[in-house]
């Protein structure tokens, strides 16, 4: 009996080893079918949700673009509805059911950008590609009647952009590298945008080899990109004195030149101007006045001032723009040496700054100090051309005050006024012209970059504009006309109506 016993002990004993064994295999499985099924969940969140826009944009999206070719993608239209883009059914019978066309050619390349089966999309009809084919934006009673129909339609887009203000910059531009950009200054909308040169996105394919090639690609959008401002500068060096408390009512003798910790500074052409005040000194874009009463204003000052306008921020705006810089190491200016700083404040040394920055921050003075968010798309309509988005006027940042503001402004006025100033040639009969010229050196032997910022009518500014032309000369002799012939186009319009 024993001996029965004992063997029915060990036959239990190994039937608990196999069962415990099997219960560990079976929870060892179960642990990593449900680490599985975490992973496979978690990864489905991510791509589905966390980076369903980024992939629903991205251009190499094979799904968006096939389905887009089956879509009645949505038109985009200036402020008053003349067409700027717009889908129509092809010629030629195949996978793609529409293409699409832009009337007005090249006039608002690179930035509106195109729409293509072979090359994606880019500018706006990449940033608003969802609502371009109707898959954001309006309630679920909009996204379900679209879903329902038998032909599915896109959402129109319309831009703050007058196209008839938009014709007569790009004739102004005509023949010359570089870009204007035109804003109203109390409500941020983008009324021009021009940059030169452009390429006509109706004939992307058959040209797509020689539009990208070449150094200076019209795929290139220069009123977003970066270029040292030179003397339009100064209406950011004028808050530097006003934060570090300079008086700027205190005479400066200009002879010229000034050496400062040991660099020589001099003025444009070696001019003298004599004995002049902030006032003088901003209307006749005085160099060695505002190194020296920069320098005198401090690091703290100098550091607040460009962080106020808005250096080394994203600028919030519907296509995206590189952040302008004070040097290459720093974008506000930090530990940076006296002799670097000194260029700074003329526009100099290592700052970069797009000339779509330098048109908000001329707006700014403008508009009594506050820089508006800059917008372009104005509204969305559905295919029964309901209210799907509207834009509304925001303010982006306070970089000065009504009363520094006005100080800027009474000099920029003498700037095109005083028989003296570098900006007499942007002089309009019966308005007041608010403006700043530049003359920026690029490096090596080029010319320099000719700048003009503006606004108009000084007494109640309506638009502020700037125009750059690369290696262009003087900023008072080459820029300064084109943007003039924008200023009195954008006054003659009807208070820009929509």
């Amino acid at each position: 009996m024993s001996s029965e016993w004992g063997l029915l002990q060990k036959k239990s004993q190994k039937a608990d080893i196999l069962q415990l064994s099997l219960f560990r295999t079976t929870r060892q499985v179960a642990i990593i079918l449900a680490l599985s099924f975490l992973f496979v969940s978690g990864g489905l969140v991510f791509w589905q949700v966390v980076k369903a826009d980024e992939l629903s944009t991205y251009t190499g999206n094979s799904r968006l673009t096939l389905y887009g070719q089956n879509v009645l993608r949505g038109g985009i239209f200036d402020r008053s509805g003349k067409v700027l883009a717009m889908s129509k059914e092809a010629e030629e019978p195949g996978s793609q059911k529409y293409v699409r066309s832009y009337p007005t050619g090249d006039m608002c390349e690179p930035w509106l950008g195109y729409s293509s089966k072979v090359y994606g999309s880019s500018g706006v009809e990449k940033a608003r590609e969802k609502t371009l084919l109707g898959l954001t934006g309006g309630s679920w009673l909009d996204m379900l009647k679209r879903e329902f129909s038998e032909e599915k339609k896109g959402y129109d887009i319309v831009l703050t952009l007058d196209a008839d203000l938009q014709k007569v910059a790009v004739e102004a531009m005509e023949g010359r590298v570089g870009s204007a950009v035109v804003l109203d200054p109390k409500t941020g909308e983008v009324l021009a945008l021009v940059s030169s040169p452009r390429f006509d996105p109706n004939a992307l394919e058959e040209n797509w080899e020689s539009i990208i090639g070449g150094n200076n690609s019209p795929m290139s959008n220069h009123a977003f990109s970066r270029f040292p401002p030179g003397s339009v500068m100064k209406i950011v060096s004028s808050m530097v004195l006003f934060q570090g408390g300079v008086d700027t009512g205190e005479l400066y003798h200009c002879t010229g030149s000034t050496v400062i910790n040991g660099q020589t500074i001099s003025e444009q052409n070696g001019n003298a101007h004599g004995w002049v005040n902030y006032d003088m000194a901003l209307a006749y874009s005085c160099n060695t006045y505002f190194a020296e009463r920069g320098i005198q204003a401090g690091d703290d000052a100098f550091k607040k001032a460009v962080s106020g306008f808005g250096f080394g921020d994203r600028i919030p705006f519907d296509l995206s723009l590189e952040k302008s810089a004070i040097s290459n190491s720093s974008a506000v200016g930090d530990n940076m040496d006296v002799n670097l700083k000194a260029s700074s404040l003329f526009g100099q040394g290592q700052v970069l700054i797009s000339p779509f920055h330098m048109a908000l921050i001329v707006a700014a003075v403008a508009n009594e100090g506050t820089m508006m968010s800059p917008y372009l798309v104005q509204r969305v309509l559905g295919p029964d051309q309901n209210m799907i988005e509207e834009a509304e006027p925001k303010v982006w940042r306070q970089p000065l005050s009504a009363a520094q503001a006005a100080k800027i402004k009474n000099g920029m006025i003498e700037a095109v006024r005083d028989p003296q100033g570098t900006a007499g040639l942007g002089m309009i009969p019966g308005v007041t012209v608010a403006a700043k010229t530049g003359s920026a050196e690029p490096g090596g032997s080029g010319q320099t970059h000719a700048w003009y910022a503006a606004f108009a009518p000084a007494d109640d500014p309506r638009v502020a504009v700037v125009v750059l032309v690369e290696n262009g000369g003087a900023g008072g002799k080459v820029a300064a006309p084109v943007a003039t012939k924008i200023i009195q186009e954008a006054l003659t319009k009807k208070g820009g109506e929509q």
